[in-house]
């Protein structure tokens, strides 16, 4: 069995620059940390962090940089990485880590929303302190 990683990470330190030469089609995965690309001809900033990936759509040079220290790792078109047998590979990482966010992001607002709730549920503390209104008392002026 071959446990050699056919496409290896490739690791950024925070302003170095990937320069990719015709990568039409190819994946850039980031593992670590958060990644700015650009395209030729192309007027979008595209950022991607980590446990994201975006597809090369552009023929022509594409730059990576990192914007802080940063693990990538690039793959040929329809192309998935040789792992060890029983290992994830890079796609499957990454579609549990975006379902993993995805719950946890879920539970988060979930516990947000239960917390406006009963807030909203309550009186206020300002409506506490005022004084409740008294019944009126017929005013009777002394001579």
């Amino acid at each position: 069995m071959d446990h050699e990683l056919r496409y290896p990470l490739t690791e950024l330190t925070e302003g170095s620059l990937l320069r990719l030469c015709n990568a039409q089609g190819r994946a850039i995965v980031v593992f670590e940390g958060r990644v700015w690309i650009t395209q030729e001809d192309d007027l979008r900033d595209i950022v991607v962090d980590s446990g994201g990936s975006f597809s090369v759509d552009r023929p022509g040079l594409t730059l990576v940089q990192a914007l802080g220290p940063s693990r990538l790792m690039v793959l040929d078109p329809g192309a998935t990485p040789t792992w060890p047998e029983g290992v994830p590979g890079a796609y499957e990482l990454q579609q549990r880590a975006r379902l993993e966010r995805s719950v946890a992001i879920g539970r988060a607002l979930a516990t947000v929303f239960a917390a406006l709730r009963r807030l909203l549920a309550l009186p206020s503390p300002a409506a506490a302190m005022r004084p409740r209104a008294q019944p009126l008392r017929p005013c009777v002026a002394g001579r």
